[in-house]
């Protein structure tokens, strides 16, 4: 929707929403329970009419308004020359002109007031006729079957020519529309276009809640990350994710008054006085954060983008249009569309790897052809006198054909640039595999049986444990258990499960290795999913916050799920609670805390492993044995034993520099885009 009907919000484009309202919304989305309506991917047109004129009038900025409207000559000649443009807001304009004429002069009055003070919302789909070169069409990216004038429920207003505000319609204004609306249409046998108003599409209740966990998930992931909770809004985070990832010497007033410039809050000192007392190399790197500033603030609202994203693909799945009739076959073109789409911009990528950067972006966002599933744009619905809409992945798909359509510089990608060899995205699923780390020392009941919960998920093909290589010690710092130890331990656990592998730990901690082993080609390629479990103990944790942007710099194609469960295990689960265990040689206390499936042999051989393992003799014949069945050993500093043992939080912020030479004087340290490799 474009022309004056500005920016329809996302969930994440209202400053003043909370999050426990956005949690709200989608409870009601996931449950069926909002009144929905299909937004189209037409030509914006608002219309109005002139009584004194005796003509309809049209507008697409606020200058037409301004000069209360374009007539019939006027949006012809503003469209001259463009095709199947000009055809379609021409045809769209005359229905509407032809239709009015069922009006009575009061309903005129009442819908329009005096003189164009009343305008309406509205869309033009014109597919064009098939195989006539004469009628092109003006389709964007859905082609619908008919070409439709459709009057919107949402985004009417008053507008008052001289001041250029714009205020709602008086009530009833539209109720008047509607009952007019058969006479309209019957007014407008014969003619090309047909109208239509409201395109009701009900939203259905989802199967289950895995797609609103892990929303929420996210979101009280992100929320953590910058000390936030559900009671904070969009503004609130921002301001503060963007004042958390100014890494720099400068005072916390300073911080903020910058924020508060970057974000055009009202009241901000300005760029001058920041300025202020500066050095040259300081203002340098003042401008150079200013000149980011449209994609620091991109970034600073991403995971939470990324959370609705994700929740809205899954809400939209499957989703028929009201006007298509054979919804899978514009799926099916769709895929075609953006699969010539990414072959072209591929094939032209190294003059122009931005676009590519900017693209493989997109593909992320979507992920694979398997999640374009619906050809309706957005579904749009009003909460608490706001209107929202819910995008699935239309966004990243208009974006991806849009550069392809009309790349900077004006010249079109033809087919005469496709390289068909070229990967794209396919329908076919990678490998979709859980990777759990930690201390493990020793490992217990809780530990087990997280793996083995995650193992049994339908959609995990396999899960691997990462032991901390590092030995941790008693509460007095006489015992200990080593990693050997350890992953003796799991492969006793795991004898039957032949979907949980064991590895120790390569690089510096089980975290690292985690990174690591996304960022490998070797490991992960272009549509494997990694997910990253951790119990709902944990749940506002936050070290792998940034897992799915460094895949998509890193081994783009990857990507990063987070999965919240219970909490496995009971109380004195604890790795230090063990070793003191082991320490006072309380067998039978420490073999309670084992997982229920070993035997008393095996029992008795976990007991041996970890309580004769401290014995010099029995060490080195233990230490013998695990040679021959160690796989990775290296590294150092492991994490937290806790319930998962995810090791220390990482407070690595994604905008911050990872070099920089200290100098005696405070520097700002300008927020540098980081570029995949």
């Amino acid at each position: 929707m474009g022309g004056v009907a500005g920016h329809m919000d996302h969930l994440y484009d209202n400053p003043n929403l909370t999050f426990i309202k956005m949690k709200e919304i989608m409870e009601a989305a996931s449950n069926g329970e909002l009144d929905t309506e299909e937004k189209v991917d037409g030509q914006n047109l608002f219309l109005s009419y002139s009584i004194p004129e005796g003509k309809a009038k049209g507008a697409r900025n606020k200058g037409n308004l301004k000069e209360g409207g374009l007539d019939a000559a006027g949006l012809a000649h503003k469209f001259a020359g463009r095709g199947g443009l000009e055809k379609a807001f021409t045809g769209g304009f005359s229905a509407f002109e032809k239709a009015i004429e069922a009006l009575a002069p009061s309903e005129k009055r009442r819908l329009f007031g005096p003189d164009t003070n009343i305008w309406y919302n509205a869309e033009i789909m014109d597919p064009g006729t098939e195989g006539n070169l004469n009628d092109p069409g003006a389709t964007n990216v859905i082609k619908y079957d008919d070409k439709t004038l459709k009057i919107h429920d949402v985004g009417h207003f008053i507008f008052d020519r001289e001041t250029g505000e714009k205020s709602p319609t008086p009530k009833g204004t539209v109720e008047t529309l509607d009952n007019a609306l058969e006479r309209m249409q019957q007014s407008l046998h014969g003619h090309d276009f047909s109208l239509a108003r409201r395109a009701i599409i009900n939203l259905q209740k989802l199967e289950d809640d895995e797609a609103l966990s892990l929303a929420k998930s996210r979101i009280d992931s992100a929320l953590a990350a910058e000390g936030l909770n559900d009671s904070s809004t969009i503004h609130e985070y921002v301001f503060t994710r963007l004042r958390n990832g100014i890494d720099a010497e400068m005072s916390e007033e300073y911080k903020k008054e910058l924020v508060k410039y970057l974000m055009g809050i009202k009241g901000n000192i300005g760029k001058l006085a920041l300025k202020k007392g500066l050095s040259p190399e300081d203002v340098q790197e003042l401008e150079g954060i200013i000149q980011h500033k449209k994609m620091l603030l991109k970034e600073a609202i991403e995971p939470i983008e990324m959370a609705v994203h994700h929740f809205t693909v899954a809400v939209l799945r499957g989703l028929e249009s009201v006007f298509i009739a054979d919804n899978k076959a514009e799926v099916e073109r769709l895929k075609n569309e953006v699969a010539a789409a990414v072959k072209a911009i591929t094939a032209k990528g190294p003059e122009n790897p931005h676009a590519m950067e900017i693209m493989q972006r997109h593909l992320n966002k979507i992920k694979d052809f398997s999640q374009i599933t619906t050809p309706v744009e957005a579904v749009v619905f009003d909460y608490d006198g706001h209107t929202y809409k819910f995008a699935g992945n239309f966004a990243p798909l208009n974006q991806i054909l849009g550069m392809f359509k009309y790349p900077k510089g004006g010249k079109s990608i033809t087919s005469e640039n496709i390289n068909f060899g070229t990967e794209i995205l396919t329908d076919a699923k990678g490998k979709r595999v859980a990777l759990l780390p930690g201390g493990f020392k020793p490992p217990h009941a809780g530990h087990y049986e997280l793996a083995k919960y995650l193992a049994s998920e339908p959609d995990i093909d396999e899960v691997v444990v990462i032991i901390g290589k590092s030995p941790r010690f008693d509460e007095d710092g006489k015992i200990s258990v080593t990693a050997e130890q350890s992953k003796y331990l799991w492969e006793l656990y795991t004898r039957k499960d032949n979907n949980i592998k064991v590895r120790t730990q390569t690089g510096k901690t089980p975290v690292a290795d985690v990174y690591d082993l996304i960022a490998d080609p070797a490991v992960f390629s272009e549509g494997d999913t990694v997910i990253l479990g951790k119990s709902d103990k944990d749940e506002g944790d936050t070290r792998f916050a940034r897992a799915q942007s460094y895949a998509e710099r890193n081994n783009p194609g990857v990507n990063v799920e987070e999965r919240v469960m219970k909490q496995f295990g009971g109380e004195g689960m604890g790795g230090t609670a063990l070793r003191n265990l082991i320490a006072d040689n309380k067998k039978n206390m420490f073999i309670t805390k084992l997982p229920n499936h070993l035997n008393k042999a095996d029992l008795e051989e976990a007991w041996n492993i970890v309580f004769h393992g401290f014995n010099e003799s029995l060490n080195n014949i233990i230490d013998s044995a695990l040679k021959e069945i160690s796989s990775m050993s290296g590294g150092s500093n492991e994490g937290s034993a806790g319930m998962n043992g995810f090791g220390p939080s990482n407070k690595f912020n994604p905008w911050r520099q990872k070099t920089r030479k200290t100098t005696k004087k405070p520097k700002i340290k300008k927020a540098k885009r980081q570029r995949r490799r």
